[in-house]
């Protein structure tokens, strides 16, 4: 049985994380003595996934929500965690796709003054050298053979038949041509990480048809079962839990096509 001593005794254990400033024990005690064991003395530490990977789902559900005092809290927790500056940016780009432009331009902001916080996080903020391509026809052809290296001919078709290159298809190349062929390119995120980051928004944002089919390319990017539940746990707690349990039944249902 896990008492609430030891939730207090692992949230002690995470204390570099914790917000050094918060109002909320003097607004009210009691919902400070729910959520802070519950939060980092438990869903934090729950075995599956890694505190860094914990960290990507909740900075994508904080980017979501657009509180500042939350965003920029989850970025320290990130930058503590070891995540660099470069690999915070790299979510607000590949999260650009998928909750949009003033969300991830909020995002950047706040990261930037978060970073500028530490000398050690600002020497750190070295911007990438990546390999940008001149046309959108180069980035079509790096996207799609990125997405046949990650998840097979099949997800090349999925994009090829969908309704978006049906009835708006100059604007669907322009978004399939810098998603996966500049933004997945990039050397700051693993596609692991990536994979977090889209399968948090998507969550986050209620978008479950979408959701669902990425909990395959998830699978086949080299999450298992237990990380991709832990991902929606984690990002749930941060934006509500009935979206956790909407995406556990969509989850289950690929989970049990693939007999996983």
């Amino acid at each position: 049985m896990t008492t609430t001593e030891e939730l207090d005794r692992r949230m002690r254990h995470f204390s570099r994380f914790l917000p050094t400033h918060s109002p909320v024990p003097a607004i009210s005690p009691d919902f400070f003595r729910i959520q802070q064991p519950m939060m980092w003395g438990g869903i934090w530490q729950v075995p599956g996934l890694d505190v860094r990977l914990r960290s990507f789902a909740t900075i994508t559900a904080q980017c979501v929500n657009g509180w500042d005092f939350g965003l920029q809290h989850q970025i320290q927790v990130g930058l503590t965690a070891g995540i660099t500056p470069q690999q915070i940016k790299g979510i607000f780009i590949q999260l650009l796709f998928y909750v949009g432009v003033p969300a991830t331009v909020f995002g950047m902001r706040q990261a930037q003054k978060v970073i500028d916080e530490k000398p050690e996080w600002k020497a750190l903020d070295v911007p990438l050298e990546p390999d940008w391509l001149d046309s959108v026809e180069e980035m079509l052809e790096r996207g799609s053979e990125i997405r046949r290296r990650h998840w097979g001919d099949r997800a090349n078709r999925e994009i090829e038949g969908s309704l978006a290159q049906q009835m708006v298809p100059e604007a669907s190349d322009l978004v399939d041509a810098f998603n996966f062929g500049e933004a997945w390119a990039r050397a700051d995120l693993s596609a692991r990480e990536r994979m977090v980051c889209i399968l948090a928004a998507l969550m986050c944002r209620g978008h479950m048809k979408q959701l669902r089919r990425h909990v395959g390319y998830a699978l086949d990017t080299g999450l298992n079962k237990k990380e991709i539940c832990e991902v929606f746990s984690q990002a749930g707690w941060y934006r509500g839990w009935p979206c956790v349990e909407d995406a556990l039944e969509e989850a289950k249902e690929v989970f049990d096509e693939r007999g996983v």
